[in-house]
């Protein structure tokens, strides 16, 4: 679904999604030596308990993009509430930003715009039709292919196979090597491995340092991925993806400081009262509705409904239409075990995120903008069309789009 139709997850660029994941110190590292004789627990076992426990997060983000040659910093302030919709972003510093303050309590989303002080509101909707897991589970899932206990230092000479970037992680191990003709397919399934690094510290906090690297780097751009997860909380608090495209590097590094979590602040906070002189743009609830199949949504509209060419692990989740005064579109859902990817074509209002760089799709300037959610932007015969995906490799979206075309 495009991020400029109706739930914050898909409204908002994934960058201040990535902090909603969390942990506990509790299971941590166990003696391995215990007087009973019982196995050490695990580490990370039961994140995704204490990931739900967190009440809050408030914490400055600075995010560094290089690309190529160059390079550009922007630091928001932002408080969350993990496992929610329910949170607040203000740009502090930082350039090519529309918007330098975004508030949501999950019904209602806020965007004041930083150059004319003018505000926009939504009103959202989020059907749960998706079966998502959460973030806690998917970390908890990251450290049990680890399988690392007290004692253990690093694994990077022993990478894990079959992980996909975080928090994406299939539940079976490796696939077999690729073959002419099906690089898509093995992107889509296992192509990464995860490796245990050790303990450092980021903001005076300890941290599990992990790497994530592809088994076969020509297949995603070389893409890979080193994460500094807190010990406490199992809350990334520094991230750094690094990849090539048409021969340039590119990197983006994302860092939580002044962090407090559980800090107790109430609803106000995702509140937001503009002042009775500053114009207020209220745009329409977009009405939804979901279908089992492409071909049910054929049948209901008359925008034609693109097919993109997704791997064969990938099924259609679920189709949807949205109308409203000022937006129609049509979109699909696609899952497999780790990952969802989105494709969706708007007519109307359309607000995609923050660009780092661009590509060519069907002949047109397209805009991939990277985070905790990935997505691929572009615009033609009218219409603006979007691929994104949490955690997937840029460069399998882009292929994606060029599979959509102007469809």
């Amino acid at each position: 679904m495009s991020r400029g139709t109706v739930t914050p997850k898909r409204i908002v660029v994934g960058a201040c999604l990535l902090s909603l994941v969390g942990g506990v110190l509790a299971v941590g590292f166990l003696s391995t030596g215990s007087p009973d004789g019982t196995a050490p627990q695990q580490i990370g076992s039961n994140a995704s308990e204490q990931y739900a426990a967190i009440s809050g997060v408030n914490a400055t983000r600075t995010t560094i993009n290089r690309n190529g040659d160059s390079v550009s910093r922007s630091v928001h302030r932002v408080a969350m509430r993990p496992g929610t919709d329910k949170f607040r972003e203000e740009l502090l510093a930082g350039p090519h930003h529309r918007h330098n303050l975004t508030v949501t309590n999950g019904s209602v989303m806020w965007w004041r715009n930083r150059t004319s002080g003018g505000v926009q509101r939504l009103t959202l909707s989020n059907p749960n039709l998706s079966a998502q897991r959460t973030e806690g589970e998917r970390i908890e899932r990251l450290f049990a292919r680890l399988n690392v206990t007290r004692g253990t230092d690093r694994t990077a000479a022993t990478p894990t196979p079959g992980i996909n970037p975080l928090p994406a992680v299939p539940q079976s191990g490796g696939v077999s090597g690729p073959q002419a003709g099906d690089r898509r397919d093995t992107v889509g399934n296992a192509a990464f491995a995860v490796s245990y690094n050790g303990t450092e510290t980021v903001d005076g906090r300890t941290v599990y340092v992990l790497s994530i690297t592809p088994r076969n780097g020509s297949m995603v751009g070389g893409f890979r991925q080193t994460l500094w997860v807190d010990a406490e909380w199992f809350f990334p608090l520094k991230r750094h993806s690094e990849w090539q495209s048409d021969g340039v590097e590119h990197a983006k590094t994302v860092v939580y400081e002044n962090v407090t979590f559980d800090t107790g602040f109430d609803e106000s906070v995702f509140r937001f009262d503009p002042s009775t002189n500053v114009s207020v743009e209220r745009e329409d609830t977009p009405q939804q509705d979901f279908y089992a199949s492409t071909a049910a949504l054929r049948r209901v509209t008359n925008v034609s409904v693109p097919a993109p060419d997704l791997p064969s692990s990938f099924r259609l989740q679920f189709a949807s239409r949205t109308e409203s005064p000022r937006v129609a579109s049509v979109g699909q859902q696609y899952v497999n075990d780790s990952m969802e990817i989105s494709v969706s074509k708007v007519d109307g209002l359309f607000y995609p995120p923050t660009p780092d760089r661009s590509v060519k799709v069907a002949g047109q300037r397209a805009n991939v903008s990277v985070g905790y959610t990935n997505y691929v932007s572009w615009s033609c015969d009218g219409y603006n069309h979007q691929v994104s995906g949490r955690a997937v490799a840029p460069e399998l979206l882009v292929e994606i789009a060029r599979s959509v075309g102007c469809e």
